[in-house]
């Protein structure tokens, strides 16, 4: 073993390494979201996402925004892997993290990205083709022929090797409706106006403008929201917020479908993480409870700053994020002591205050120790008919001892289906509702408790009705 020291040159392949960047983890619409967050703080206004698939050889997507752009020596720093060092301290709305977004995000989706921009009427164009990269075995990039260009930059990608837009249309509407609803989820302040810019941001896509989806409904009076917390991390504030969203019966079927959104309410509870206003993390209760049917309704809006980027792990994608001990004590205590009560008494409750007389409640819970049953109420106008009949009490108690619980609690944790007390298809249901309204009123049966009887078993049937088809029913 020899004392010398020896520098040997480890310099990495730029073939090889550029395919390895390429495998970051990206989706489409992840790297989109990256590109973006480039427009946002450029102080765009507009941004255009322009998909041209008409020629299935030469497929392209454009991204352009009408912000302030880039000269040439910023635009060449920004095709310039490893141009920024992830630990300056950055401007407290800047978006960006690594300095990579722009490459990694557009390496995983195609293999040519030319960017072009426009800065006083100074417009520069560049091209990354690994294709060339590979053939050259060196980090170039191709300095193009000026072309006309409206103030801004415009974001080519070309050769594009990683989304299926070839299949089929249909498939390339999918792609496009997924991107959609991930952008108008992830910018959905900046799309709103509630950042600090003043005019709202606007995105579109094939020339269809982008929506915002808040996930917590903020606008409805019977959300339930709680004070903003403030939690003291280092130097840096975070702030939480939790919501319990409205009960299904609270709502219209299209605000319930709204707000559900993809993969329905029990998959997107949990916290909302957003950085800068911008969300990163979404649906994650980070460990702290599994998601259950009983806390599906509930979310909570975290809001941290860049300057705890890598106390938070937060990744080059900017979709991942994992708090640091303290704070995720300080959720945990959050959660567990308000969060999951609140939200399971709003699942519960409702129900309980559609058949406010105990007496019509049909099914009664039979508590123990460490046991929970149900039981058929005997008390109930219907349910007195039987007793007469000693058969029928027998099969009132085989009924009641063969309630599939399992299957139950299973249909509602899988959130494909709902479960109701009848199908919409049923035809005999109003019906069979307006027999039951006339022996009520036979058994002399207060109205007040007919028609809160009746709208519980509306509800439950899955039924839509307003007020004027209320009222016929109770003819």
């Amino acid at each position: 073993m020899t004392n010398a020291s020896e520098l040997i040159d480890a310099t990495p392949s730029a073939a090889l390494l550029i395919e390895s960047i390429r495998d970051i983890g990206y989706s489409i619409e992840t790297a989109i979201s990256d590109l973006i967050d480039n427009s946002i703080s450029a102080n765009a206004n507009n941004i255009y996402i322009n998909l041209n698939d008409d020629d299935v050889e030469n497929i392209f997507l454009e991204i352009v925004d009408d912000g302030h752009g880039m000269n040439r020596n910023e635009l060449i720093k920004a095709m310039t892997i490893g141009a920024k060092d992830p630990r300056i301290i950055r401007d407290k709305d800047d978006l960006g993290r690594f300095g990579l977004g722009l490459k990694t995000a557009s390496f995983s989706q195609c293999r040519k990205l030319t960017v072009e921009s426009n800065f006083n009427d100074e417009i520069n164009s560049f091209t990354w083709d690994l294709d060339l990269v590979r053939e050259k075995n060196n980090w170039v990039v191709i300095d193009n022929k000026k072309d006309n260009l409206a103030p801004g930059t415009k974001i080519i990608w070309e050769k594009i090797d990683r989304a299926d837009f070839k299949l089929s249309k249909i498939n390339t509407n999918s792609i496009l409706k997924n991107i959609d609803n991930h952008l108008g989820l992830v910018f959905h302040r900046f799309l709103e106006g509630i950042n600090l810019k003043s005019e709202k941001l606007k995105i579109f896509i094939n020339g269809s403008e982008v929506e915002p989806i808040n996930p917590f409904n903020e606008e409805s009076n019977a959300t339930l929201k709680s004070a903003v917390s403030t939690f003291k991390y280092n130097n840096s504030n975070i702030y939480v917020q939790y919501f319990i969203l409205p009960h299904e019966d609270m709502v219209t079927m299209e605000e319930w479908k709204k707000f559900e959104m993809d993969g329905g309410y029990i998959k997107n509870q949990g916290c909302y993480v957003y950085r800068c206003n911008r969300l990163i993390v979404s649906s994650t209760w980070f460990g702290i409870m599994p998601k259950l049917a009983t806390t599906k309704l509930c979310r909570a809006k975290i809001d941290i700053g860049n300057d705890i980027d890598s106390d938070w792990k937060i990744d080059i994608k900017k979709s991942t994020a994992y708090p640091p001990k303290s704070i995720k004590n300080f959720l945990s205590e959050l959660i567990i002591n308000n969060i999951e009560s609140k939200g399971r008494n709003v699942v519960n409750k409702r129900t309980q205050e559609l058949i406010k007389d105990k007496d019509m409640k049909l099914w009664v819970p039979i508590r123990t120790k460490r046991k929970i049953t149900y039981k058929i109420n005997r008390k109930h106008p219907l349910v007195k008919k039987l007793l007469n009949n000693k058969e029928n009490l027998l099969i009132l108690k085989l009924l009641e001892n063969s309630i599939p619980y399992q299957e139950i609690y299973g249909e509602m944790c899988d959130n494909s289906a709902s479960v109701i007390g009848w199908l919409e298809e049923d035809k005999n249901v109003l019906n069979d509702v307006k027999q039951l309204i006339e022996i009520f009123r036979s058994d002399n049966v207060p109205e007040e408790i007919i028609k809160s009887e009746v709208e519980y078993i509306l509800i439950r049937s899955g039924i839509q009705f307003n007020e004027e088809s209320f009222l016929e029913i109770l003819k």
